[in-house]
């Protein structure tokens, strides 16, 4: 049986609007409980809402994205230059044609009258338009700001730039030689008899790094530039230089110093104080000091003329072929010390303080007559003999050779000089002309022939075992001495010395047979002193390598036929003995120029 309702309730339709549903929720009868339908209507309604807001705002953005467009912000502009309303190309290209010059114009380094031009480009200074019209807001960008910028009208911008540190700093490095100046001390010399100086310099650079700094830092805003320096005083100033100058060199050369001896005087003239003075500069400092050992020298004529009886040294002269001591003497002279004590202080002194009195005393020379007789000369320790063919002047140049060499004493350890002793070959010291070996050749020239005695001493001293010191041995060979072991001179250039290496004494006996028409001459040189070695010798004069040349014919007006004779290369030793041992080799070597015929053709 089917249930039936109860008749007592109202009765609804499925379509009445008054019509509620219950709703139960979570197993509740619905009695008592929320009605959720109302909620979810309210949640729709703001749902609706920030749809629509987002429908609008989108709307609204790519409406202003739309209106941006792909030009510059019409009130956009960089340095001054309106760059509104137009493309990206059209910004760039009116930038470059109005500003582009002013970002290029070289910026002048300048100091102390130098400069250098820098340009920016060349030195990684760069303006960068792309960029630039980029930021002023050219062109499509869905960035808002970018929206907002062209929307708002832009506004004025500075222009975006690059700086290159490194390429800065090469110009600059590049530029610091202009500015550079290498510095120099003060100088001061004299010159004759005049003090001469010169100023110093500063040395200057350019501080490269700050330049760097500055010329990065004024690009844009300026053209010129100071070149920051680094100025470095010298070492020697020219103030110093001149306060020596005042204070002694201007006063040593104001005029002669006069010496007073007894009732005579003479002058140290300004002459030979410019001669001894001299300046020298160290760790900065400049002094001047004049020699007094040179003035003293150079005062030795002037002190002769005094007349005062110098006495004399124990010298040696030759009685019966023996070497005899002539006795020395004493005198008086000029005080060494009192002179170079009082001449000193005068130097820089003035009016009559430049003029000292020195005094005279005892002279003890030297060499006295017992020092003289403790030599040791006492026997010949070498000696030798050369001939030559009648010739008045080999007659004269050979013994005027002799005589200066006659009892000539080198003291032990002394150098003896040949040209020293002979003096220049000249006709006021007695000589005459003779023949000189000129390249292949013999020319005429005063004391031709005086080579001669050279190779005498040299073979003389060869064999007293004394130290070869310098000689030169002829270019061509002749047959009248030996070869190799002998010596030629030229005054100034070629000389014949040897030392006195002993403990002894030595004196030279020298003397000349002069030859005569169809007779050889001769000259002998003897060494006397102390031996000091058994014996000494020379080993055979090997020749080897023998060889000619071709003959020569000239037509010079002094021109002198000659004949023809080989050139070879020639070796010895000289050997030292004691104990009957040899203890001492001593090499020696020469090569012979090859003499040509000559043919004189005007002959």
């Amino acid at each position: 049986m089917t249930d039936k309702p109860s008749t007592n309730q109202p009765s609804t339709s499925a379509d009445d609007p008054t019509r509620e549903f219950p709703i139960v929720a979570d197993g509740a009868a619905g009695d008592g409980g929320e009605r959720p339908a109302r909620k979810g209507r309210k949640g729709l309604v703001i749902g609706s809402v920030v749809g629509g807001l987002i429908v609008l705002t989108g709307a609204a953005y790519v409406a202003g994205y739309a209106m941006a467009g792909d030009k510059t912000p019409k009130n956009a502009s960089v340095q001054g230059v309106a760059i509104g309303g137009l493309t990206h190309e059209q910004a760039v290209t009116k930038l470059n044609t109005e500003l582009g010059a002013s970002f290029n114009t070289p910026i002048t380094l300048s100091a102390d009258g130098k400069s250098v031009k820098i340009t920016p480009s060349e030195a990684g200074m760069t303006v960068d338009f792309d960029a630039t019209v980029d930021k002023a807001g050219a062109g499509k960008s869905w960035n808002p700001a970018h929206i907002w910028n062209v929307l708002s009208g832009g506004q004025a911008l500075a222009p975006v730039t690059e700086v290159d540190e490194t390429k800065v700093a090469a110009a600059v490095a590049k530029a610091a030689p202009t500015f550079a100046v290498a510095g120099k001390d003060a100088t001061i010399a004299i010159d004759g008899v005049k003090v001469v100086t010169t100023e110093s310099t500063q040395k200057v650079e350019l501080d490269q790094k700050a330049a760097t700094t500055a010329v990065a830092d004024a690009w844009r805003t300026q053209d010129t530039v100071a070149a920051p320096l680094v100025k470095t005083d010298p070492a020697v100033t020219t103030d110093e230089v001149n306060k020596v100058k005042a204070d002694y060199a201007d006063k040593a050369l104001s005029g002669p110093v006069t010496v007073k001896v007894g009732d005579k005087s003479f002058p140290i003239d300004v002459k030979t104080i410019a001669g001894a003075t001299s300046f020298k500069s160290a760790d900065g400092n400049v002094t001047a000091a004049t020699d007094m050992q040179k003035i003293w020298a150079a005062a030795q004529k002037s002190m002769d003329d005094l007349g005062l009886d110098k006495g004399k040294e124990a010298s040696f002269r030759f009685e019966g072929g023996r070497p005899v001591v002539v006795p020395s003497a004493d005198g008086v002279g000029v005080d060494k010390d009192a002179f170079l004590k009082l001449v000193q202080p005068a130097l820089t002194a003035t009016g009559a303080q430049r003029t000292v009195t020195v005094p005279v005393t005892k002279k003890t020379p030297e060499l006295s007559t017992d020092a003289a007789n403790k030599l040791g000369v006492k026997e010949v320790i070498g000696e030798f003999t050369t001939e030559f063919p009648y010739a008045e002047y080999r007659n004269t140049n050979l013994s005027v050779a002799a005589a200066r060499l006659n009892g000539q004493l080198v003291k032990p350890g002394e150098i003896f000089s040949m040209n020293d002793t002979l003096g220049q070959r000249t006709a006021a010291n007695g000589y005459v002309d003779g023949y000189v070996i000129q390249g292949p050749r013999l020319v005429k020239e005063t004391g031709g022939g005086v080579s001669q005695s050279a190779t005498t001493v040299f073979n003389a001293i060869f064999f007293a075992g004394l130290k070869d010191v310098e000689h030169h041995p002829h270019t061509l060979y002749f047959s009248r001495y030996p070869a190799g072991r002998e010596a030629t001179l030229y005054y100034g250039s070629l000389d014949l010395k040897f030392q006195n290496d002993t403990s002894y004494g030595v004196v030279i006996q020298a003397y000349v047979n002069k030859a005569a028409p169809g007779t050889m001459g001769s000259i002998t040189v003897k060494i006397w002193s102390t031996k000091t070695w058994d014996k000494v010798e020379s080993t055979a004069l090997n020749k080897t390598d023998p060889y000619d040349t071709a003959p020569i014919t000239s037509d010079a007006e002094n021109c002198e036929p000659q004949a023809a004779s080989p050139g070879f290369t020639v070796n010895y030793e000289r050997l030292f003995y004691r104990g009957g041992q040899i203890v001492k080799r001593e090499p020696f070597s020469w090569k012979y120029s090859a003499t040509p015929k000559v043919t004189c053709s005007k002959g």
